[in-house]
């Protein structure tokens, strides 16, 4: 008898153990310009994946997502359009989690182009002339926004919660703040400028690095609360405040630069280490930002440009040349030129012409 009930207790054992271990059974879906593109993703289930291919789509409602783990990839945001004209938003959670969604372009929605709930990933993405850009749907926490540019949105650009992660972003032209978090999350590398607030606005413990602010019609930086820290920032022309921490709270601001503000560049303080208050010369200053050679920004900042991960892939001068040594104050273009010379021209021209000459 103990013999059987041995044999039954580890047939029970095998097969959870093939259960647990047998990959769940996920469906790939393909869409294309004219097919009902609502319909195909509120037909998916949990780890299923649409494509969707280049054209324009014209959904005919709000796509709402029917489970966790759904994941949305567009061919190429330049090419991949998902047109909202005349509804209201154009992909919502619908409260659940885990939601991807890349390189797609999302524009003219009534209300929201993409709500987010909790560990939602927006990678690659642009959207323009919306109400809201990115935005929470009821809470919005630990979710990541890489790559996105949100513009002309007649309110906020992005908008999250609680410990959200935002890098290499830029959001301009909005009506409302070009970005706006609630506690505790990081930003890094991003742009706001010529919004109709704030640049970047936070309640309280949030993190940036190396992002810019300018032109915005409020506050560059402003922390609702405090507790926010800001390193390798630029604040410049905003019609408010540079940097706004709020003196309630603790706050650090090193290695920044706030210039010609239309308050006080550094609200009722002195600046902290490495952080100054001059023209960054930018080259354009209105529509691009990019340093110019005799910068104050340039080989400025807090640390070196690959230990911020500032380096391979990032420039920010006009020759597309990567970031090296030192890192440079502020927002940095994407860029495949690769590292500058390790020599000025001139030096390398001099060598040239004595080794010709021996």
């Amino acid at each position: 008898m103990n013999k059987i009930k041995s044999i039954i207790i580890m047939s029970i054992l095998l097969v959870s153990i093939f259960i647990v271990l047998s990959p769940v059974s996920a469906a790939t879906y393909n869409v294309y310009p004219g097919d009902d593109i609502e319909a195909i993703i509120e037909g998916a289930s949990a780890g299923d994946t649409i494509y969707i291919h280049a054209g324009t789509h014209y959904p005919k409602g709000t796509i709402s997502m029917p489970a966790d783990h759904i994941t949305i990839i567009g061919d190429d945001p330049f090419t991949t359009i998902l047109d909202g004209t005349g509804r209201g938003d154009v992909i919502t959670t619908n409260q659940h989690n885990y939601m991807v969604v890349r390189n797609l372009t999302i524009q003219n929605a009534y209300d929201d182009a993409i709500e987010v709930q909790n560990y939602c990933e927006v990678t690659n993405c642009i959207i323009k002339n919306c109400d809201d850009g990115i935005v929470y749907d009821t809470e919005g926490h630990h979710n990541t926004i890489k790559n996105c540019i949100v513009s002309d949105c007649r309110g906020d650009g992005i908008q999250v919660y609680d410990y959200n992660t935002i890098e290499n972003c830029i959001s301009f032209g909005n009506g409302g703040d070009g970005f706006g978090m609630g506690n505790n999350s990081t930003l890094k590398n991003c742009l706001s400028y010529g919004n109709g607030d704030d640049g970047f606005q936070d309640f309280n413990d949030c993190i940036y690095i190396n992002c810019t602010a300018a032109n915005n019609d409020g506050d560059g930086f402003y922390s609702i609360s405090g507790g926010s820290k800001y390193e390798n920032c630029i604040s410049v022309g905003n019609t408010e405040y540079g940097f706004n921490p709020n003196l309630n709270g603790s706050f650090e601001i090193i290695y920044s630069n706030a210039w010609g503000n239309g308050d006080e560049d550094y609200y009722a303080q002195d600046p902290d280490i490495g952080s100054i208050s001059v023209d960054p010369k930018f080259v354009d200053g209105i529509n691009s930002f990019y340093l110019s050679p005799g910068s104050p920004c340039v080989d400025s900042g807090s640390d070196t440009s690959a230990a911020l991960g500032l380096y391979e892939g990032f420039t920010t001068r006009t020759d597309g040349k990567w970031d090296t040594g030192t890192v440079d104050m502020g927002f940095h273009y994407s860029s495949s030129r690769g590292p500058p010379s390790s020599l000025p021209m001139d030096r390398i021209m001099k060598i040239l012409k004595e080794n010709q000459q021996d």
